[in-house]
Order: C-alpha cells, then sequence, then structure tokens
C-alpha cells in the first residue's frame, strides 16, 4: 500500500518540459498537414456535403453536418488551430477548438470511421489539460511569465500511457486463429504486392505472411515496454520507424503510420535528445517547476479516462463471439489491420396494404464507401433499412416491411449470409438488437475443421 501511494506521489515530481513541448509541435504540424491533404483530395465535398444520408453513431444522431459554406469554415478553422497547437500560440483556445472540431467532424459519418481518427480525439482531449506551451512556444515569446523548464511527470506519463494502449490492444486483437494461423489477411494483402520492386518476389513465399503475422503481433505487444525502457529505447524507436515506414508503403493506411511516429517521441527525455544532438546540460534545468492548477482533480478526471480506455477494447468479448464477423464492439477498439472483409447488400421493401415490393439498391442513394462500409456492417445494414422505411412512410406508405439480403466474406472465406433474410428490419427498434440476427460465421478456417468431429 505504502508503495502505491509513493509512486502516485511521485506522480507530482518535476521533469524535463521538452517532451511534451516536441510531442506537441510534431503533434499539431502532423495534424495541419492531414486536414489540409483532406481538403486537397475533395474529401470535404466526399464525406459531407455529397451523401444524402448518414451513417451516425448511436445515441449521437443530433450530430449533422453543415453547409458547404460551414463545412469548409470548420475545416480550415480546425486546421489553423492545429497550427496553433504546433506553434504553442493561443495554446489553450487551439487545443480545445481543435478537439472539438476534429471529434465533431469524425462523428458526422460513420463509414469513414478509421482507428487514427479516434486516436487523434484520445490525444487532443489530453492536450487540453497538460502545460505544453510553456517551452518553445509562441505564447512564452508573447508572456515570458509563462516559460517553465519542468513539468509533473503525469503530464507526460499520460500521452505514454495513451499510446501504450493502442499497442497493446493491437496485439491483443491479433491473438486470433486467422492472424496465427492462418496468416489472414495479410495473406490476401501481400500476394497482391508481388510487383514490388525489391521485395516483391518475398511475397510470393507462403512462410512470408506467417512471419508477418507473428512479427506484427510481437511488436505490438512488446514494444510500449521497449520504448518504455531506457536502455532499449533507441533500438525500440529505430524499430517503431522501420515497422510504421514499412506497413505504410505496403498497405498505404493514410496517417496512421506517421501518428505513431511521432507520438513516440513522447518517450524521448531530454537527456536522450541532448546526446543525440551532442549538447550540455543546463545547469538549470530542473529548476523553475510547474504545477497545474487543480492538478488533483485534472488526474482523477485523467485517471477515469484511461480507466475507460483499458475498459473499451475489451467490451467485445461480452458482446459477441466472433467480433470480425458481427462487429459488435469492433470500434473503439483497437483492430488495426485485422481484417479482410468485403459484401454486398440489397434491400427488399415491402408495401403490405398493397402487396406490391420492389428491391432497392444502396448505390442509389449512397456514396461508393458508404455502400462498402455498409455491405457488411449490422448496425449501419439497419440503419439504412430504417432510412428506407422514413423515406417511404413520407410518401404515404405507412405499412411496411424491409427486409436485408446481405452477403460478406471475412478473410478469404467464402460469401455467406449476414443478416437473416427473415427479419424484418423495420420491427427491429434499435441497433443494438440488429446483433441479435447476425447468421453465424460457419465457414471455419482447415486447422478447426480437423478438428471437427
Amino acid at each position: 500500500m505504502m508503495g502505491i501511494k509513493k509512486s502516485i506521489t511521485r506522480l507530482n515530481d518535476q521533469t524535463s518540459i521538452l517532451p511534451l513541448a516536441i510531442f506537441r509541435m510534431a503533434f499539431g504540424f502532423l495534424m495541419a498537414f492531414s486536414i489540409f491533404r483532406f481538403i486537397c483530395k475533395g474529401w470535404i465535398e466526399a464525406c459531407y456535403i455529397v451523401p444524402d444520408f448518414h451513417f451516425t453513431y448511436q445515441h449521437l444522431e443530433w450530430v449533422k453536418p453543415l453547409g458547404v459554406n460551414g463545412m469548409y469554415v470548420v475545416v480550415i478553422c480546425c486546421a489553423l488551430s492545429a497550427i496553433g497547437i504546433g506553434l504553442g500560440l493561443f495554446y489553450k483556445f487551439s487545443s480545445i477548438f481543435f478537439f472539438l472540431s476534429f471529434t465533431y467532424l469524425e462523428l458526422i459519418e460513420k463509414s469513414w470511421y478509421l482507428n487514427h481518427y479516434y486516436f487523434v480525439s484520445l490525444m487532443a482531449f489530453l492536450l487540453i489539460w497538460v502545460p505544453a506551451n510553456r517551452s518553445h512556444a509562441l505564447d512564452c515569446k508573447m508572456h515570458s511569465t509563462l516559460k517553465r523548464n519542468t513539468v509533473p511527470i503525469w503530464t507526460i506519463m499520460i500521452f505514454k500511457l495513451q499510446l501504450c494502449t493502442v499497442y497493446f490492444f493491437g496485439g491483443i486483437a491479433k491473438l486470433k486463429s486467422d492472424w496465427l494461423l492462418e496468416a489472414q489477411p495479410l495473406n490476401i494483402w501481400l500476394k497482391a504486392r508481388t510487383d514490388l520492386p525489391l521485395i516483391g518476389k518475398l511475397f510470393e513465399h507462403d512462410i512470408t505472411p506467417f512471419l508477418f503475422s507473428w512479427s506484427g503481433m510481437l511488436y505490438d505487444l512488446t514494444i510500449p515496454f521497449l520504448l518504455w525502457t531506457r536502455k532499449t529505447r533507441p533500438f525500440a524507436y529505430c524499430l517503431v520507424v522501420v515497422f510504421h515506414i514499412l506497413t505504410y508503403l505496403l498497405f498505404n493506411i493514410g496517417m496512421f503510420p506517421w501518428l505513431m511516429i511521432f507520438g513516440s517521441l513522447i518517450f524521448i527525455t531530454e537527456d536522450e535528445w541532448r546526446q543525440i544532438f551532442r549538447r550540455k546540460a543546463k545547469n538549470n534545468s530542473m529548476g523553475n517547476g510547474f504545477q497545474p492548477k487543480n492538478s488533483a482533480a485534472i488526474k482523477s478526471m485523467l485517471f477515469v479516462f484511461l480507466i475507460i480506455q483499458f475498459i473499451l477494447p475489451l467490451r467485445h468479448y461480452f458482446l459477441t463471439e466472433n467480433v470480425l464477423w458481427s462487429e459488435n464492439g469492433f470500434r473503439f477498439a483497437w483492430h488495426v489491420m485485422v481484417m479482410e472483409k468485403n459484401g454486398y447488400v440489397t434491400y427488399t421493401v415491402k408495401d403490405n396494404a398493397t402487396g406490391k415490393q420492389w428491391i432497392e439498391y444502396p448505390s442509389k442513394r449512397l456514396t461508393s464507401i458508404q455502400e462498402k462500409q455498409m455491405s457488411f456492417q449490422p448496425d449501419m445494414i439497419w440503419q439504412y433499412g430504417k432510412y428506407l422505411e422514413d423515406i417511404y412512410k413520407s410518401r404515404g406508405m405507412q405499412s411496411l416491411s424491409i427486409y436485408a439480403n446481405s452477403k460478406a466474406s471475412l478473410n478469404g472465406r467464402s460469401s455467406q449470409t449476414l443478416i437473416s433474410k427473415t427479419v424484418d428490419l423495420t420491427k427491429v427498434k434499435n441497433v443494438d438488437s440488429i446483433y441479435d440476427f447476425v447468421v453465424p460465421l460457419k465457414d471455419q478456417p482447415p486447422f478447426l475443421k480437423m478438428k471437427t468431429p
């Protein structure tokens, strides 16, 4: 008990602010680049403007896009606030605005969900509560009394712990038969990249996907400990850079690799930076410390925040037998690159008053990415069914039945029914209930087939 109290007390000890300042700059400028990239690729229109219907998150149906001009203003201001974070300019306002605006943009459309969008929101939220602008920031240039050389240990540790949850639960998510015993989905993805120069021929060998699968799992589970340990940190960070650049080149997974590369800078201490650049330590480097106001309340709130981060990735164990198939609890759980899934769905709409029925094709009303993501995610299949119900009821058809004809394929398996064809989606009153009608995955990997009596 005394040991725990001592450890908690040590969280208030002062440490160099440099890792926090470097992380702030790296995060802010990377986010600004990412958002301007989003604008240049025309994704504002594709995600927020073009769709007539948006797949919303449960209990957040009220989050709606603004008009064309409104969305451009929000996105541009979000980018400017990211620059403000990087520069340490009007930091408190910039960090709060960036968190709110980025999270708002993320919540508008569920079909665009990515793990790294969620990760950005979490890191942005944490930045609000720490004094990351007390060094190497324009705020300090304008107000010299703000400058500090040190901050409490907990202001840096909270980012380390958040980064470690991504890695660790990403590794836990890979402890599945598909990943370890079938090397899926890497078997599919790598066989499609045999045209790459120099390394492409390696992907023709059956052993290569297994080496990548096991290496990826071991990397995710061990890299937090390697980064946290001073002796192994140089090797660990080099490994972070090599691993994520390789995944970026092979799988084109957007900004996530760069987020992890730059985010991991938080582990590098001031002494290590000085060793890298061969600079001597300042005699007063540990003086002039800082303790945020309401520190105890902030720490308590962030402790609850971390507990939630540890619980969310585990919830699917209580919700479903196969999270990759049903996807109940799949989001916000760091299931990174663990499946190749595609599907196809049409809807049969029946007017019970007249007996007339017809087929609805989602491509008629959805964008290509909306249709693709909806085709293999049960909650989105239900949402679109309810959308069709609202459309036809607004036309005076008050007695309707809507059925989904859905097929999906997971990690190279043959296509099979996802949602029971007999369930009337108009009778399913909430999104949680649709998972009761997910048809169990029948086709098992070969190694399990051999064990079946």
